[in-house]
């Protein structure tokens, strides 16, 4: 429980560090994603490089800015 609890934590700092818009938390996140290999904790540590305006890795596809409705039904 303290382990989940201190992930809590960290993934609370790196938060708090893009709200205040902090130049280090780029590395601080790339940090820590590259230790995770829980692919949800992934996912939310991208989530905030992309708030920073950083390159996601491979788990985001960037968004489809094209409305393309052969490509839709291709997809679903």
């Amino acid at each position: 429980m303290s382990e989940e609890k201190s992930l809590d934590q960290r993934f609370y700092l790196l938060s708090k560090l893009v709200e205040d818009k902090d130049p280090k938390a780029v590395n601080q996140i790339k940090q820590t994603l590259n230790s995770s290999d829980n692919p949800s904790e992934m996912r939310y540590l991208e989530g905030l490089l992309m708030l920073l305006g950083e390159s996601t890795g491979e788990l985001e596809d960037p968004p489809d800015i094209e409305d393309d409705q052969e490509e839709y039904w291709e997809e679903y």
